[in-house]
């Protein structure tokens, strides 16, 4: 058994991703600690900009596990977290309170996108930790920028809000046995960022090949290597995700002022 310096630590090390989880499991008093540990993360300027839709309804449970690439564990999970970037209160409060020379006041750009993102995903992950402390898992679904078009309509998503990542939760059915494996390569450097040499490139990936019963890698690096590759940068998936959040940025960039 791992020793840790203290509880926080611990729950950190060992927490890995779920995906099935019991019905009901989460009372109403876990999901306002949890919610309100989003509202505790760090955030620029404490303007926390972002904001979470509780999806309750079964129906549109069914809804989002299909914009998420039909994953149907989504559909039957206890709490189902849509985690947006929202500058959309700032801007209407500065709207009604900036006075610039009577001519309409500068919007968010590009650099905020970032922020608002940055606030929204620190947000999710306090919400992870404080759950993982009452025993609750957890699992983040990138593919909620999938279909920005019909989830901007049912979710009426004003200008300035879009989608970040979907955050599912509920206590385990079977609390996976072990940690989910990382990377074997150096992610802290001093003073300046240094490149893993080319010879070393590939045993950085030996820790996440799938083993066997008896513990024997049932590819090579190689044939590893190649599959992420089509999974991340070369399925269908992934242009769809890219056209996606094309959209995205194109809505929040638009002029406001101009129809």
């Amino acid at each position: 058994m791992a020793e840790y310096i203290n509880e926080t630590v611990k729950i950190i090390e060992e927490r890995t991703s779920c995906r099935s989880f019991i019905p009901d499991s989460v009372t109403e008093e876990e999901r306002a600690v949890i919610t309100s540990a989003a509202l505790r993360a760090p955030n620029g300027g404490k303007m926390s900009k972002f904001s979470i839709i509780d999806v309750r309804d079964p129906e549109l449970k069914k809804k989002v596990a299909k914009w998420c690439d039909d994953q149907p564990f989504i559909a039957s999970a206890p709490c189902v977290y849509i985690i947006l970037s929202d500058f959309s209160r700032w801007f209407r409060l500065f709207s009604r309170h900036v006075k610039s020379m009577g001519a309409p006041i500068n919007f968010p750009r590009e650099d905020e996108i970032l922020l608002c993102e940055i606030d929204a995903v620190l947000a999710a992950e306090n919400m992870v930790i404080a759950a993982e402390s009452m025993g609750i898992s957890s699992c983040f679904i990138a593919d909620m920028i999938l279909n920005y078009k019909e989830v901007k309509e049912t979710l009426k998503l004003p200008k300035y809000v879009m989608p970040v990542t979907l955050l599912v939760m509920g206590r385990p059915k079977v609390r996976p046995a072990r940690r989910s494996a990382r990377i074997s390569a150096p992610f802290v450097y001093t003073d300046c960022y240094q490149e893993i040499p080319d010879e070393e490139l590939d045993s950085m990936v030996d820790p996440l090949i799938p083993v066997d019963a008896k513990g024997e890698p049932v590819m090579t690096e190689d044939e590893y290597i190649r599959r992420y590759y089509i999974r991340r940068l070369g399925s269908w998936l992934s242009f769809d995700r890219a056209m996606n959040v094309k959209e995205m940025f194109a809505d929040w960039l638009k002029n406001p002022y101009i129809e």
